[in-house]
């Protein structure tokens, strides 16, 4: 499928800048549904219009590509994006178990750790990782659509060039700045840094803006209190008439002068200026542990301002799941995709919990991408053995006593075209004389004593190869469930008796003798429990759930749930703090 080019003139260069012109298709797989009957194996924008809302895992370029070939092209209202802003940050959800928290005498701490997202970039890299995407979603937007880019004093400037090449720059609408107070007494070299930007453009000139006011105040209506009308309004022929100085000053006068200048019982026009939404007062108490959750009420105004009653609102770094919830109490469609596991996991139990979840969740994975499980494998061989991480470096992982490091795909043994891949690299690198450390879980004999004698020959650029499995480490070892289901006629019992995470255990380097005795109840790993009553293998449906409100309540041990018919099979799935998940069947 062919991509319209961008718009405008390039306004900025950077090293490896190119549009996209085409699309493909990449396959999605149905991982789990909520309050869904028959979900569709492929979602496409015919079944969308009167079916379950999506939620997307994976790449959010491959999801915005496969959206535009499965007919959502030109159907989307608003889109608000939340983006890595390029900080030099990495956002790690500190994961505390569940119950009453001791401190474990092994490490003298009680938490593990997950890294929710890297937002650490090369600026060319970031600057082209958003320019292939905005411009996916420029494709995907209606002809009265607008686009919300959240960012920060680091990228605003390139970002706003960007979005001028590709929206143009007539289409820009507003910089709205969103800022804040600050309560910590910690003292910078600069003025405090409390502000934040929300680029606005449009597709084109005409957009959907419904006017949104605030409570105007009360020195203002005391100031005019003598103009208002029987509706507690001021019309700027009323205001030209009975204050001919105030109205002489004013731009933009509108030609049909009986327009309200000023709504007393409903507020003021809002200005691009916004600093009615606190963080301390709207954020904190609906943090759901994620790093850059943003308030309600600031997602409220964007989607109450752009977009209507069953608009389609798009946001693919969806990360705690808040534009998805107040689109859903809004009554808006909704798309929505992130690539952490941990940002979907979030996002489907709040909204779960929300009792205007009408028409269903459907969650799938877009081209078999589990990202989070790499990632997290990854970083656990990175803290493990000391690797120094280089986000400069696009192939190698980082350095290790003086030599490069490639982690190789942790789900399989190393492979001879695992190697080649090496070897091709270094081709391009005549001028690197380090040599390799590769990190693998399982290796063939045969390879191991290949590149042996490899290394012999070899001056520069020799390969070693590590087998974490060989080396004792048992993190990738799935969890251990202890399941029991006892059925009676159309009725199950089904009994968590134990569990336990090699992976919790690797993260806190405990081992399993120690975490018994210092955890009394297994029930501290898991995070939720999700049932399906009619399980067929190919995907989850959410028929019950146990999610804990407080992080000090634990899933319940024992569930008794009905049959939908005699010969239907229960499944279990098994959210534990880190995210992983394990599913036990009957």
């Amino acid at each position: 499928m062919k991509i319209k080019p961008v718009k405008g003139r390039p306004m900025l260069h950077w090293v490896g800048k190119r549009p996209i012109d085409t699309i493909s298709n990449y396959p999605a797989q149905l991982i789990d549904i909520y309050n869904v009957e028959n979900p569709e194996k492929e979602p496409t924008y015919d079944k969308f219009k009167n079916g379950p809302n999506l939620l997307f895992h994976g790449d959010n370029k491959e999801i915005l590509s496969t959206l535009l070939v499965q007919g959502f092209r030109g159907k989307i209202d608003l889109i608000y994006i939340d983006p890595p802003f390029d900080s030099g940050a990495d956002y790690v959800r500190k994961v505390a178990l569940r119950g009453e928290q001791k401190n474990l005498e092994a490490e003298g701490h009680s938490v593990v750790e997950q890294t929710q997202y890297t937002d650490i970039w090369a600026n060319d890299t970031y600057l082209q990782f958003m320019y292939e995407r905005l411009i996916l979603m420029r494709e995907l937007l209606t002809d009265n659509g607008s686009i919300y880019v959240h960012c920060d004093w680091r990228m605003n400037s390139y970002l706003r060039l960007v979005l001028d090449e590709i929206f143009n720059k007539s289409n820009f609408k507003n910089e709205i700045i969103w800022c804040y107070r600050d309560i910590g007494s910690r003292t910078t070299p600069y003025f405090k840094r409390k502000h934040e930007s929300l680029l606005v453009y449009s597709k084109s000139e005409t957009w959907i803006h419904n006017v949104q006011r605030g409570k105007i105040a009360e020195s203002t209506r005391k100031r005019y209190e003598e103009y208002f009308d029987e509706n507690d309004q001021i019309t700027y022929a009323a205001l030209k008439e009975s204050n001919p100085g105030v109205f002489a000053k004013l731009k933009g006068i509108p030609q049909d002068l009986n327009e309200i200048w000023l709504d007393a019982r409903h507020g003021a026009q809002l200005t691009d200026w916004w600093t009615d939404i606190s963080p301390l007062k709207h954020g904190f108490n609906e943090s759901n542990g994620y790093p850059t959750q943003k308030p309600k009420a600031l997602l409220k105004r964007i989607i109450k301002a752009s977009s209507n009653k069953n608009s389609i609102v798009l946001d693919c770094f969806v990360g705690s799941g808040t534009t998805v919830a107040v689109a859903e109490k809004l009554g808006r469609r909704w798309i929505a995709a992130d690539i952490n596991k941990g940002a979907i996991q979030t996002t489907i139990k709040r909204l779960q919990a929300l009792p205007e979840t009408q028409r269903g969740i459907v969650h799938y994975r877009v081209n078999n991408y589990d990202a989070s499980t790499h990632l997290e494998r990854k970083d656990i061989v990175i803290k493990k053995y000391g690797v120094q991480s280089d986000r400069q470096e696009a192939f190698f992982d980082g350095t290790l006593d003086g030599t490069l490091v490639k982690i190789i795909d942790l789900t399989k043994p190393l492979t001879p075209l695992d190697i080649q891949t090496i070897k091709d690299e270094l081709e391009n690198r005549p001028e690197e004389s380090r040599n390799i450390t590769v990190f693998c879980y399982g290796i063939n004999s045969s390879i191991q004593a290949e590149l042996k004698e490899e290394n012999r020959r070899r001056g520069v650029n020799k390969i070693f190869v590590r087998d974490i499995g060989s080396e004792g480490v048992t993190t990738f070892e799935p969890a251990e469930a202890d399941v029991k289901f006892e059925k009676e006629g159309q009725n199950v019992t089904i009994t968590i008796a134990d569990y336990i995470s090699p992976t919790i255990l690797a993260r806190m380097d405990i081992d399993r003798t120690i975490f018994d005795e210092q955890i009394d109840d297994f029930r501290a790993q898991i995070d939720c429990i999700l049932i399906d009553t009619d399980y067929t293998g190919e995907h989850f449906t959410i028929a019950e759930s146990d999610l804990p409100e407080k992080k000090t309540d634990f899933v319940e041990k024992e569930y008794t749930v009905s049959l939908p018919r005699p010969d239907a099979r229960v499944a279990v799935k098994i959210i534990d703090m880190l995210g992983e998940e394990t599913i036990i069947t009957e």
